[in-house]
């Protein structure tokens, strides 16, 4: 997937429009290597200044119909040239939004019926407001509302058989990754970000069933014992507070605070600690004891429901 944003699509055109001075040039000064250039370096060139071209031209649609947006995507996926409006009517970015492929209007935020107190943006470094990504080969974006501050709350748009569809509009953050390693993307939703100490966001992985994401209990099992393991391998190579927190968080999001106060003469030594010193393994030890989380959060797994697509 290459994702190409606006300005850098402009940066590309301004820079090939220039021609370096007004004098005459003269053929004799001019480098032997220019009358023999490679035919395939200057079509590929030439094919990448026509695409970025094309991401950057406002779709005629839009021109006519529309007016007003604040601010657009360019991005390409799968081949296609894929451009996202944004309109604000609030306190935020934007109040809706609008996906255009290749020319074409695909999607309209308003007239799916959706509802925005407020987006965010996603990556201001390369003012994306949008996250475009390609899963399963299929073309998806993600956009974050601030709906649920200072929680979450997401809206995920995927193009489903020809067709772009809500697949997610929850209080949720989301993402997706190959948690299993089978060669297909996996959703990652978290309800919370957490809170310190010994508050551990809980990450459940949905798939996709028809137009909906439900949640795979089984693996959200696994993903939670693979960042066990992980955490823990971490914490005895790098021993500090925050990898030790990492850790018990690790216990405690699988229900295992038990097992994790039955290993803290591990944590000390490997931390190079010893009970009763005032350390921070002291500290969470204690905190451990205290923490009234491993009972909020108690059977969480069996607890997770479908990912709504209506707030």
């Amino acid at each position: 997937m290459r994702i190409i944003s606006l300005l850098i699509a402009l940066a590309i055109i301004a820079g090939c429009s220039g021609t370096g001075g007004s004098g005459s040039a003269d053929p004799a000064a001019a480098p032997h290597s220019s009358s023999v250039a490679d035919p395939s370096a200057a079509k590929e060139k030439l094919e990448e200044d026509m695409a970025a071209a094309a991401l950057a031209e406002v779709s005629p649609e839009i021109a006519d119909q529309y007016s007003g947006y604040v601010h657009m995507d360019a991005v390409q996926l799968n081949g296609q040239i894929f451009q996202v409006y944004y309109w604000n009517k609030g306190d935020f970015k934007y109040t809706q939004f609008a996906i255009v492929k290749e020319g074409k209007m695909v999607f309209d935020s308003k007239q799916a019926g959706l509802t925005l107190e407020g987006g965010d943006i996603w990556n201001e470094e390369e003012e994306l407001w949008a996250e475009a990504v390609v899963q399963n080969n299929r073309n998806t974006f993600l956009f974050t509302l601030t709906d649920n501050r200072p929680e979450f709350a997401s809206i995920v748009v995927e193009e489903i058989d020809g067709e772009m569809q809500v697949t997610v509009n929850d209080d949720f953050s989301v993402n997706y990754e190959d948690v299993d390693q089978d060669g297909s993307e996996d959703l990652l939703a978290s309800p919370y970000s957490g809170q310190s100490p010994l508050g551990p966001a809980l990450m459940g992985i949905y798939q996709l069933n028809g137009s909906n994401y439900v949640p795979d209990k089984l693996l959200t099992r696994q993903y939670a014992q693979d960042q066990l393991q992980l955490s823990e391998q971490e914490y005895k190579n790098d021993p500090s507070e925050q990898t030790l927190e990492q850790l018990l968080n690790a216990y405690l999001v699988l229900g295992q605070r038990s097992v994790a106060l039955s290993r803290f003469a591990e944590f000390y030594e490997w931390a190079g600690q010893f009970a009763g010193d005032g350390g921070y393994v002291d500290e969470y030890n204690g905190l451990l004891r205290q923490t009234e989380t491993a009972e909020q959060i108690s059977g969480w797994m069996d607890k997770l429901q479908p990912l709504r697509t209506k707030r």
